[in-house]
C-alpha cells in the first residue's frame, strides 16, 4: 500500500476517533509506530496540525478549517498527497472522502447561489390547497428499467410506480394498513378468506374504470410462472381468487396468515391493456397507465421521466403540483455535481458521506427519512467463539452505539434493541439498550477465558488471539464506515477485527464469522425476521435457534387480533435481545437534499416522502430570516466535518 494512502487512512482515523494512541493507530493501519511518527511529520508539512492531548492524538480545527487555509501551496501539496493515495486505493470509504476533499480543493464548491426562499407545505387531503401548480425536479443516480406492476422490482422504478398506480391498501406513518382503492375489507373467522370491497369511482388514466377484475388480473399475473414475476413467491399461499360482481374481490388462502394484508399494498395493473400480451416486451413497460395521482407524460432517452398531475384522481380532484420531473444521472458523483449547480430541487440517493459535499453548497438543505431498517451484527452461532453468550454480550457492551450514530450516521438514527422497525407496533419500547461499558465487556471476556496473557494488548485463549472476521457488503459506504467504528471500538477491549468485503450474492453463505447487515423491516414484523431461520422457512444467516420463539412465530402468523399479536412480538423482541442473538446497533435513514424548506425535520419513511408528493404545496416564506430549521440543518452538517 502506498505511503500516501496510509497517511490518509491515519488522518481519517484521527479525525473520527480522537484520543487514539500511536499504538492504536499502528494496529489499525497495520504499520509500525515509527511509521506513524513519520506520517505525522508529513502532514505537518502540508499545514495539517495533529497534536497529542489527553493520552491520544487530535486533529486541530477539523477538516473544514484545513480546506480554508489561505496558503495555496499547502492546499496544492495536500491535493498531490490525496491524489497519489487515491490512485492505488481500493478502500471505498477512503475514496469517497478523497473525492469530496478534492472537489473542495478545486473550488467546485461552495456555489454562490442563494437558498430558495420558498417552502413546501404538505396539505392534508381534507384541506383544499390555496396555491396550486408548480414543477418539482428530482435528481437521482438510479436507472429506471420498466414500470410494470407484474415485473418491476428495482427501487427507483418502484418509487415511480407508486406515484403512477394505486393499490388496494397503503400504509400510514405507523405502518398500519389503510384503504386506497379498497373501501374496506373483512377476514373470515378461520382466517382463510379475505374479502375486499373496491371503490366505484376509480378510473385508469385512459378513463377506463378500475374494477375487481383488474385486481384479480394483477395478482393472477404475478403468480403465473410464465410471467417470471419477482414477487411471485410472496403469493404462493393463495389457494384461489374470485370476483363477485365488479367491485368485490375475494382471496382464499391455503392456511391462515395474519400479515397477509401487508402483501396487498401493490400496484394494480389495467387488465384491458395488459391481458393476453407479452408482458416482457410490451410498450406499456415504458408507457405505464395507472390510476394514481400522477400519469406519465414523457420518458426521454436520457431516462428523464416527466409525470403530469392526474386531473381526475379519485382521492382529490387532482394533485396540487402540476408536474414532477425525475432526472436520472449515471452515478452519484454526477448527481452531486448537478445538485451543486442547482439543476434539481430534490436530490435522492444521498449517503451520509455525501453530507460533507452538501454542506459546502449554500443551495441545499438536508432532510432524513427513516428507511425501516436496522444496522445489525449477526453471529455465526455454530462458531465456538460465539456459542458463548458471554462473548456476545461483551461485544454488545463494547460497541458505543451513540458514537456510531453521531459520527457515522451524522446524528440521524436511534439505537435499536431488537429486529423490528422502531416505528412498528411490534417493537417493544420496554426493552432497554445495552449500555456502553468497557469494564463490563472486559469482565465478561475474562469470565469466558479471554485475557491478555502476553501484554500485546490483544486478549487470547490457549495462546490464540481473539480475531473476528466481520463481513460487510462492499456496495455500501455507510456500512463500511460503521464497520470501521466497530473495529476501533473492539480494539479497546483487545479484540482484533478483520473486515471482509463481500458481494451481496454471498450474503446467505453460512461460513461467515460475523456479518454487518442492514436488516430490513417491512410494515409487518414477519418480514423483519427473515434473517433468522425460524421454522426453517428462510435461508439461515445467524444459525440462531430458539424453539419457544419458533412457536411464538407460528402463533403470530395465525392470530389476526392486533393486541394479541403485539404481545407475541414484544415477547420475541425481548427474548432475542436477552439471548444476544445479534447486536442491534441503530436505525437507518436515507438522506434527501432540497432547495425548498420543508416544515418538518424528518420524514417517517422514504415511501411516505414520495407518496406525500401529491399533497405538496409551494408557498412563499413570510420570514426571510434564518429559521430554527435552518440552524438545525447547519448543526447536522457541522457534525459531518468537525
Amino acid at each position: 500500500m502506498a505511503k500516501s494512502e496510509k497517511i490518509f487512512e491515519m488522518l481519517e482515523y484521527i479525525s473520527e476517533y480522537p484520543n487514539l494512541t500511536p499504538r492504536d493507530l499502528a494496529r489499525l493501519c497495520e504499520v509500525s509506530e515509527r511509521a506513524i511518527y513519520r506520517y505525522l511529520n508529513t502532514l505537518s508539512k502540508v499545514g495539517i496540525s495533529v497534536q497529542f492531548e489527553d493520552g491520544g492524538y487530535k486533529l486541530q480545527g477539523g477538516y473544514r478549517d484545513i480546506f480554508k487555509k489561505p496558503d495555496p501551496e499547502g492546499l496544492e501539496a495536500l491535493k498531490i498527497l490525496l491524489s497519489a493515495g487515491m490512485e492505488v486505493c481500493n478502500d471505498q470509504h477512503i475514496l469517497e472522502h478523497g473525492k469530496s476533499f478534492l472537489k473542495i480543493i478545486d473550488s467546485n464548491l461552495p456555489t454562490k447561489r442563494q437558498r430558495n426562499q420558498n417552502e413546501i407545505e404538505i396539505v392534508p387531503e381534507e384541506i383544499r390547497a390555496k396555491n396550486r401548480g408548480g414543477t418539482i425536479t428530482v435528481g437521482h443516480s438510479s436507472q429506471p428499467s420498466i414500470i410494470n406492476p407484474i415485473l418491476t422490482s428495482e427501487t427507483i422504478s418502484v418509487n415511480l410506480m407508486n406515484l403512477i398506480y394505486s393499490s388496494l391498501v397503503k400504509f400510514d406513518n405507523l405502518q398500519q394498513p389503510i384503504p386506497d382503492i379498497a373501501r374496506n375489507w373483512e377476514i373470515s373467522k378461520d382466517g382463510l378468506v379475505w374479502t375486499f370491497y373496491i371503490r366505484e369511482d376509480v378510473n385508469f388514466h385512459d378513463g377506463h374504470p378500475l374494477t375487481a377484475h383488474d385486481v384479480e388480473f394483477t395478482y393472477k399475473s404475478i403468480i403465473d410462472p410464465k410471467n417470471g414475476s419477482p414477487r411471485a413467491k410472496r403469493y404462493e399461499l393463495i389457494e384461489k381468487m374470485e370476483t363477485e360482481g365488479d367491485y368485490i374481490f375475494r382471496i382464499y388462502l391455503k392456511h391462515p396468515f395474519a400479515p397477509f394484508i401487508c402483501r396487498m399494498g401493490w400496484a394494480i395493473a389495467p387488465r384491458h391493456l395488459m391481458e393476453n400480451i407479452n408482458l416482457q416486451k410490451t410498450k406499456l413497460n415504458k408507457k405505464p397507465v395507472g390510476s394514481g395521482p400522477f400519469k406519465l407524460e414523457e420518458w426521454k432517452d436520457d431516462n428523464t421521466i416527466v409525470l403530469d398531475a392526474n386531473r381526475k384522481y379519485f382521492r382529490k380532484d387532482r394533485p396540487i403540483l402540476d408536474r414532477l420531473v425525475f432526472k436520472s444521472y449515471p452515478d452519484r458523483e454526477s448527481a452531486l455535481q448537478a445538485m451543486a449547480q442547482g439543476k434539481m430541487d430534490i436530490a435522492f440517493d444521498l449517503a451520509a458521506s455525501d453530507l460533507l459535499f452538501a454542506s459546502e453548497n449554500a443551495t441545499f438543505r438536508i432532510y432524513s427519512a427513516y428507511n425501516g431498517a436496522c444496522y445489525t451484527i449477526l453471529f455465526n452461532l455454530e462458531d465456538p467463539v460465539f456459542k458463548d453468550i458471554r462473548v456476545r454480550k461483551a461485544l454488545d457492551y463494547a460497541i458505543d452505539k451513540e458514537s456510531i450514530i453521531d459520527t457515522q450516521l451524522k446524528g440521524h438514527g436511534t439505537i435499536c434493541t431488537g429486529p423490528f422497525s422502531i416505528d412498528s407496533w411490534a417493537y417493544n419500547p420496554d426493552v432497554k439498550p445495552t449500555p456502553y461499558n468497557i469494564e463490563k465487556a472486559q469482565e465478561l471476556l475474562a469470565e469466558s477465558g479471554w485475557v491478555d496473557t502476553d501484554g500485546d494488548g490483544l486478549v487470547d485463549k490457549d495462546k490464540n488471539p481473539l480475531v473476528i472476521k466481520l463481513s460487510i457488503l462492499n456496495i455500501s459506504d455507510v456500512m463500511e464506515r460503521i464497520a470501521k467504528s466497530i473495529k476501533v471500538q473492539l480494539m479497546k477491549i483487545g479484540i482484533k477485527v478483520e473486515l471482509d468485503r463481500i458481494d451481496d450474492s454471498k450474503i446467505y453463505e453460512t461460513n461467515f464469522h460475523a456479518m454487518l447487515i442492514l436488516n430490513g423491516a417491512g410494515p409487518d414484523p414477519e418480514s423483519a425476521l427473515r434473517s433468522w431461520n425460524f421454522n426453517g422457512e428462510n435461508s439461515a444467516l445467524g444459525n440462531y435457534k430458539n424453539s419457544f420463539i419458533d412457536n411464538l412465530m407460528k402463533l403470530g402468523k395465525t392470530i389476526s387480533d392486533i393486541k394479541s399479536r403485539k404481545s407475541i412480538y414484544h415477547k420475541i423482541h425481548e427474548m432475542m435481545h436477552d439471548d444476544c442473538s445479534a447486536i442491534f446497533i441503530a436505525s437507518a435513514f436515507d438522506y434527501i437534499g432540497s432547495t425548498y424548506r420543508f416544515r418538518i425535520d424528518k420524514f417517517p419513511s422514504m415511501m411516505q416522502f414520495l407518496t406525500s408528493m401529491k399533497d405538496w404545496q409551494i408557498v412563499t416564506r413570510k420570514n426571510s430570516g434564518k429559521s430554527n430549521e435552518d440552524q438545525g440543518n447547519v448543526d447536522v452538517l457541522a457534525r459531518t466535518v468537525g
